[in-house]
């Protein structure tokens, strides 16, 4: 018998995700993948797959899901808690952010609403058992592309996973993860900030935007003072290239922050792109926040990605083995000397004024 995951609910916008399809977008086919890279990496770590195996991604508020026909191994990647119930029923087991959990045959892992950030995912060990579509298993549903059947999850799919049985015994925990978001977004100029005043630039890097309720993996809206164009160059524009990360003025003058899944062209004046190191942030941006714009070189940008590296590659040091809340470390007691000055007491000199010879 086959092992899956089934869901039960599948909470808002939830899909599965993996990098995206690189290579495709000369022929109009958005890159897709995860919304957030870095939690994706890193909770695929968490249960020892490649850093882009394909995850479970949802947006707001968690799936159901239940363990059929044999044990799976699950990391919860980003600001996810979540409640264990077992087949066998008793009480339920809190299970904290950045932890793998093993499911038995019926067990159910209800995932709770976030409470920071917008995205969070749930990994399996080992992976989905999923055929690629043009190399990736993204969904991407406004083409039916990727995925189950290509569209957002539904109560009641049944996702094969690869492994029958984990790996061993052991639950791991990132002690230390990294921030998935911030209150300033990096961008570069252009490629058409010339359509803007010197004016109209220092306005959109000086004021502070709020993420309106439009918001999806297509692209970001955002509510601010409006940024308008030369009256030469106007707000529209011959089609040109466009990708996620990308900031479309329109005629309204509100931007809007192009996101995974966007289209490959567009026909306003974009005013910037954010940065790769701060992508990710993207993922995370929930309706209300508040956000700014820094202008930055290639330079700042090149060094901002390496150091983002360096801090995934210390998020995953940090990876180390979970016994549960208030549960001894017995691994680490025997790995730590615990007896120290032992002396002979037959021997004189230890103790002075006491057996001696």
């Amino acid at each position: 018998m086959s092992v899956v995951l089934k869901i039960l609910s599948p909470g808002i916008l939830s899909s599965l995700q993996d990098e995206g399809r690189k290579g495709f977008a000369g022929f109009g086919v958005p890159r897709s993948g995860a919304a957030d890279t870095l939690s994706l990496r890193l909770g695929n770590v968490l249960v020892g797959n490649a850093p882009f195996e394909t995850a479970l991604e949802f947006r707001f508020l968690g799936p159901k899901v239940m363990a059929e026909g044999g044990r799976i191994r699950l990391g919860l990647a980003g600001d996810v808690t979540a409640e264990l119930n077992l087949a066998d029923g008793g009480d339920s087991i809190a299970i904290k952010p950045w932890q793998s959990v093993t499911l038995d045959d019926g067990d159910v892992l209800s995932v709770e609403p976030l409470k920071n950030g917008a995205t969070g995912y749930l990994t399996v060990e080992g992976g989905f058992d999923l055929a690629p579509v043009l190399d990736s298993c993204s969904t991407y549903a406004r083409a039916k592309l990727g995925g189950v059947n290509g569209l957002p999850l539904q109560a009641g799919d049944s996702i094969k996973v690869r492994l029958t049985h984990p790996r061993d015994g052991l639950e791991k925990i990132v002690s230390a993860p990294m921030l998935t978001t911030a209150e300033t977004i990096r961008v570069m100029t252009g490629p058409q900030d010339d359509y803007f005043s010197d004016d109209m630039i220092v306005k959109f890097t000086d004021q502070s935007y709020k993420v309106s309720s439009d918001v999806d993996r297509m692209g970001i809206r955002l509510e601010g003072d409006e940024l308008k164009p030369l009256p030469e160059k106007g707000s529209d524009l011959i089609s040109d290239g466009i990708v996620p990360g990308a900031i479309q003025v329109p005629g309204s003058g509100q931007p809007i922050i192009l996101f995974v899944d966007c289209q490959t062209i567009g026909g306003y004046p974009k005013i910037g792109a954010v940065i790769t190191s701060d992508l990710p942030l993207l993922g995370q941006l929930v309706p209300g926040n508040d956000i700014k714009f820094q202008y930055v070189s290639l330079d700042e940008a090149q060094a901002a990605r390496e150091e983002q590296k360096l801090e995934l590659d210390r998020a995953i040091s940090s990876i180390q083995d979970y016994f549960g809340e208030g549960v001894m470390d017995l691994k680490a007691l025997y790995e730590v000397n615990l007896i120290g000055g032992v002396v002979d007491a037959s021997l004189t000199g230890h103790f002075p004024g006491h057996l001696e010879a």
